[in-house]
């Protein structure tokens, strides 16, 4: 499908466009992309963005995040920065975690997906204000975090579904990250070649996002549900989504 945009400074930057959403509409190229974070976007890089029109970057990243790895946009750029930090496992936690000598894989695969049970229920404000901006905000827009895998992953969940793609579709996208990202590209001190041990920290997992899944589920029929009654989102806010990005 070539979602995958070939970038220098960043390994995970694909475009959400030509999924299959409600009553035989489909999302429209061009217009909503995932990333890694693009704090080491090379100069030909930001010519292939300019390209693709980006207007808005989305920035889930948490305030040291940021300070360890940089945005190169700011609120008066263009495209313009929306920072909506969303303070998780940041990549300092997750490298003290990954380098404490007893921690099994397995701690950190279950410390990963406990995560995605917190986007549903801590994050709310966040990723409501995430959806608002598709909304009412500029787009194309890219959305992105430090992987691009959970806190996006979580966000492209929610608007995916909200367009009515389905379930097994919006896993298969999930798990794309596999294929595509290339590990942390930000010379600090993770181990050049990732160790078996904190693999977790760097795949996507379909447990982790069915951890999400099965928190909505536990609630709601449909994400849509989920969205106007936990995330506070109008009913007018997603048809202006609609609007905007399907065809």
């Amino acid at each position: 499908m070539g979602r995958n945009i070939k970038l220098e400074g960043a390994t995970n930057f694909r475009d959400l466009g030509g999924y299959e959403a409600s009553e035989g509409s489909k999302i429209r190229k061009g217009l909503v992309f995932r990333s890694d974070h693009l704090s080491n976007l090379t100069s030909s890089d930001f010519n292939i963005l300019e390209t693709l029109g980006i207007k808005t970057v989305c920035d889930f990243r948490s305030d040291i995040e940021m300070v360890e790895n940089p945005s190169p946009f700011i609120q008066s750029s263009s495209p313009k920065l929306l920072h909506i930090p969303i303070k998780t496992l940041g990549t300092q936690d997750l490298q003290e975690l990954s380098s404490r000598e007893d921690v099994t894989s397995q701690e950190l695969a279950n410390a990963l997906q406990s995560h995605y049970v917190l986007y549903v229920n801590q994050h709310k404000e966040k990723y409501s204000s995430f959806l608002e901006n598709v909304a009412l905000g500029e787009i194309p827009i890219v959305f992105h975090c430090f992987a691009g895998k959970d806190r996006t992953g979580f966000a492209s969940l929610l608007l995916l579904g909200l367009m009515g793609v389905k379930k097994d579709v919006i896993i298969e996208d999930y798990l794309l990250t596999n294929e595509y990202y290339k590990g942390p590209t930000s010379g600090n001190n993770w181990n050049d070649e990732i160790s078996e041990k904190i693999k977790p920290l760097f795949e996507a997992r379909i447990d982790y996002i069915n951890a999400a899944f099965n928190e909505i589920e536990s609630r709601h029929i449909k994400i849509d549900d989920f969205v106007m009654k936990e995330l506070n989102i109008k009913p007018s806010i997603i048809d202006k989504i609609k609007n905007k990005i399907l065809e």
